[in-house]
């Protein structure tokens, strides 16, 4: 059925769907392109935020830094500190003790300024004792880190890690200002590592995150328990960096996880300050967001399938209905369509269908009818055409019997010619059996027997019984015979020869009329041939026209004529008369007549 064997692309389903995808497709890729962007601009914040608190925190610890460096300066100039080194020995037990207190209270105080100081430290090489906000003042000097006068961390006031700690020193008097002359005293300042790694910690706030201080050159760093695994993966990484790329962010892969960081070079620290993250912590949100997006964009091609699966049934059924009613109608069932129980525009549709089917039974019966009236007018004018053929001639060959006294032939020629007329006028039925058209058409051939004085032989044999009841048109026969006396006979005086021959085929008989007459032309036979496919008008072949009409009208098509040469080098003609039409009923068009 056309409705089943169309291409999927051509069904309304398939329609719907490709609607539904062009209307949703640019939104989506418009809210795709927007999540793209809103990814881009979020990974973008984040990636600032991350240098901008690597820079925050950098910058608090170069403050908090020079803070130190400043309040060791001013502790080198202490008067206290001074008499303590130089004049201690001059000086009174309660001078010295007031200076002590005071020297005491000043490093508390810088001690305090500052949550990276640990301990603050005055090592008075002059009398070999130590004052310390861990301890007063003791009678030896504690251990300290011994800072030479080429040492970097002094010159350069950066920190300097020893015994797993770390220390801003001073030495005084400088080594640049006073050559070659030994310290007095050292100032330390031990940073507070504990409360520094804290910080550090507090720096980040994701999970598996972290901070790192990290100086290269002295090969020290400074972070917490949880983030030895990565730095081994962040020295590594620092060390391949270019000596001018001081700040920036980049990407690293540790322990098989992919970690953004970010990381700037402190020349007052002389140290890497490096944070780090797991993208997921950062973007799994983000990814998560993603993945979303494809199980929505999943679901709604989901539900655009489904809604147009409804939709597509809410149409195609009651469609599928109606197509198949009209190919009912097409095949001639003329039944009306049941209507669809929701009140659309399809049982309005149906509606006016079954109007249309009720009209076309009408029209079809009229036309019926009419074509009826119109066959039995046709049929009757082509039996008229007919009959006057013969009565030209048949008067005439009379008198010439009657005028040479030969009475036998005129008895017989009157017989003959009697049975002939009686056959034409005794009824007005269109249809005869063949049996009484073939008995018909012998007595016309005895009739031209007579007339053509056996110039002519014919061969006619005797109809098969099988074919005897079957109803045929009536005078189909005798005119085809007649052609052949006529066209393909007359002008030869001798030696004439028709021969008429019965075919019995499974769902048709073939009556067969050959001549031997020598005027036929291939020309003349294609035009014959041309004449009978189009029904035209030819003049000298109008019998066979008007049988081959005939046939036609009564088997509907299924009945004709074909014309050949035959194998005695004239016409043969051949008359299809089917044994039964199509659809099992008899091969016949009722009569109005009868």
């Amino acid at each position: 059925m056309w409705f089943n064997n169309r291409g999927w692309l051509h069904t309304i389903f398939s329609k719907l769907v490709i609607a539904f995808l062009l209307v949703v497709t640019p939104l989506y890729g418009i809210g795709l392109l927007m999540n793209k962007q809103g990814e881009k601009s979020v990974r973008s914040e984040v990636m600032n935020s991350l240098q901008s608190r690597v820079n925050y925190y950098i910058q608090s610890l170069e403050t908090d830094k020079q803070h130190m460096v400043s309040m060791m300066n001013q502790l080198a100039v202490d008067r206290d500190l001074y008499h303590l080194t130089y004049a201690s020995e001059y000086m009174k037990i309660n001078e010295w003790s007031d200076a002590v207190i005071r020297l005491e209270n000043r490093m508390r105080w810088m001690k305090e300024s500052s949550l990276y100081i640990e301990s603050v430290s005055a090592h008075m090489l002059t009398i070999g004792r130590t004052i310390s906000t861990k301890k007063s003042i003791t009678d030896q000097l504690n251990e300290y880190h011994p800072y030479s006068e080429e040492s970097e961390a002094i010159a350069e006031r950066t920190f300097d890690y020893w015994d797993n700690r770390l220390f801003l020193g001073l030495n005084s008097p400088d080594s640049e200002v006073v050559q070659n002359k030994p310290p007095s005293f050292v100032l330390q300042i031990e940073l507070n590592l504990p409360g520094l790694r804290k910080a550090l910690k507090h720096a980040m706030d994701y999970e598996q995150s972290g901070a790192v201080l990290m100086n290269l050159r002295q090969q020290w760093e400074v972070a917490n328990m949880s983030d030895e695994p990565q730095m081994a993966h962040l020295k590594a990484y620092l060390q391949q960096l270019d000596s001018q790329d001081h700040e920036n962010i980049g990407t690293i892969v540790m322990e098989g996880e992919p970690y953004l960081i970010a990381y700037k070079y402190s020349g007052q620290l002389d140290s890497y300050l490096i944070m780090y993250v797991p993208q997921r912590q950062l973007f799994g949100q983000m990814n998560s967001y993603k993945e979303l997006l494809w199980v929505l964009s999943l679901l709604s091609i989901i539900v655009i399938l489904l809604y147009s699966y409804w939709i597509n049934r809410l149409i195609r059924k009651p469609l599928k209905t109606l197509i198949r009613a009209f190919g009912k109608v097409e095949g001639g069932n003329m039944e009306l369509a049941s209507l669809p129980r929701s009140k659309d525009e399809f049982r309005y549709l149906f509606q006016h269908y079954n109007r249309m089917v009720e009209r076309m039974r009408v029209l079809i019966h009229e036309v019926y009818e009419q074509t009826l009236r119109v066959q039995t007018a046709e049929l009757k004018q082509l039996q008229s055409q007919i009959n006057p053929h013969f009565l030209y001639n048949t008067y005439f060959i009379l008198s010439q019997l009657a005028s040479i006294d030969d009475n036998e032939n005129v008895r017989r020629f009157s017989q003959h010619l009697g049975e002939y007329f009686q056959y034409i006028t005794r009824s007005a039925a269109n249809e005869v059996t063949l049996a009484s058209e073939v008995n018909h058409t012998r007595t016309y051939v005895e009739i031209q027997s007579i007339r053509f004085l056996n110039r002519i032989q014919v061969e006619f044999p005797e109809l098969p019984e099988s074919c005897k009841d079957l109803l045929v048109p009536k005078l189909f026969l005798q005119p085809v015979i007649e052609n052949a006396y006529q066209h393909g006979l007359e002008s030869k005086r001798k030696n004439g020869e028709i021969a008429v021959g019965f075919e019995l085929q499974t769902s048709k008989v073939i009556i067969t009329i050959a001549d031997n007459g020598e005027t036929l032309t291939d020309e003349k036979l294609q035009q014959l041939d041309e004449s009978l496919q189009r029904q035209g008008l030819d003049n000298e072949y109008s019998g066979l026209l008007n049988v081959h009409r005939r046939l036609q009208l009564m088997f509907n098509h299924h009945g004709g004529i074909t014309v050949a040469r035959s194998a005695r080098g004239g016409l043969q003609v051949a008359l299809h008369i089917p044994l039964s039409n199509e659809g099992g009923r008899r091969a016949h068009v009722p009569s109005i007549d009868r």
